[in-house]
């Protein structure tokens, strides 16, 4: 007989231990393998494992440095209970009780910054990220900020050439408030790349969750964000990979890695670090799946810091009328 395992872990997620609550006895399979991270499909949801100090929605860091290729393969079996992940051969036992509990929402109330410390904030991001080497996306930074003229693009690439015209529409959609055309454009966009998390999937999450985020603290004013959001979520089910898709249903639900949403509160809200100590973090995601996330964020505040100046204005009409 083998003798089981008792391994650790050291922080979950809140939604995790919800699903873990409602779901006992459920059965998860391993999806997808990787030296530092191992995600489990159960039901229709995606449990991602890490032993590095980032954490996804429904995820969990376990302690000790361990290379999950080495420790599961494909397809192997797992039990859910509501403290405890359990290998159905019996080999280990990922205990959960122990673990402190990770706040998936990206807005919880924090107090934001006034227009013009965001927008200085954003422009700290562009101008770290003109610095970076153009991987992904960002051979259209350019491009899309509106920073300088598009001149000599000797460092882009194949996917950014071919998709650089559908994005701009898109940015300049939203900026304009046309957001059914903006969503008809995400047609486009969504499962376009390669990876696990095609590039525009990843453009998009950080809009998604910047979407979110203005809806929080401005209620009533973007009525459209939850239909826009699913919308794009569902086009993902069908168009873009399962770890993708699940990405940006997370996103279209205000819920991202730990890492992005330092970044997106460091830009947003008061009392956080300096976002570029954030956005280092966010960089190193993938081959370009950071890359990717940041060239969207800094285009969603964009949109963001005028939409807010545009309430503020607006209010204070109001304020002066009365």
């Amino acid at each position: 007989m083998v003798e089981m395992r008792d391994l650790n872990t050291c922080l979950v997620a809140d939604d995790l231990v919800n699903f873990l609550s409602k779901h006992y006895g459920v059965s998860a399979r391993v999806h997808s393998v990787f030296p530092h991270a191992v995600n489990f499909q159960a039901v229709e949801e995606l449990i991602t494992l890490t032993n590095h100090g980032d954490i996804t929605p429904m995820g969990l860091i376990m302690e000790g440095d361990f290379n999950f290729s080495a420790l599961v393969k494909l397809g192997d079996e797992f039990l859910l209970k509501t403290d405890a992940m359990v290998a159905a051969d019996g080999r280990f036992r990922l205990h959960i009780t122990e673990a402190q509990i990770w706040q998936t929402a990206i807005y919880s109330g924090d107090v934001p910054l006034k227009v013009e410390e965001i927008n200085n904030k954003r422009i700290a991001v562009l101008e770290w990220l003109e610095k970076q080497e153009k991987i992904g996306l960002l051979p259209l930074l350019t491009q899309l900020t509106g920073r300088q003229a598009v001149s000599n693009r000797t460092d882009d690439n194949v996917y950014s050439r071919f998709i650089g015209a559908d994005l701009e529409a898109f940015v300049n959609q939203i900026e304009a408030s046309d957001w059914r055309a903006g969503l008809k454009t995400t047609d486009k966009l969504v499962g376009f790349g390669v990876g696990s998390t095609p590039s525009c999937d990843d453009f998009l999450a950080a809009y998604l969750a910047v979407f979110t985020v203005a809806e929080g603290l401005h209620p009533g004013r973007f009525p459209w964000v939850t239909e826009f959001n699913q919308a794009v979520a569902k086009t993902a089910q069908n168009q873009s990979t399962l770890i993708s898709a699940v990405m940006l249903r997370h996103a279209a639900n205000s819920k991202i890695s730990r890492s992005h949403q330092s970044l997106i509160r460091a830009c947003l809200f008061e009392k956080y670090e300096n976002p570029l100590v954030f956005a280092n973090q966010v960089l190193q995601y993938g081959a370009t799946s950071g890359a990717d996330f940041l060239l969207g964020l800094v285009c969603a505040l964009d949109w963001y810091r005028r939409a807010a100046a545009d309430i503020l204005k607006e209010e204070e009409e109001v304020q002066a009328y009365l």
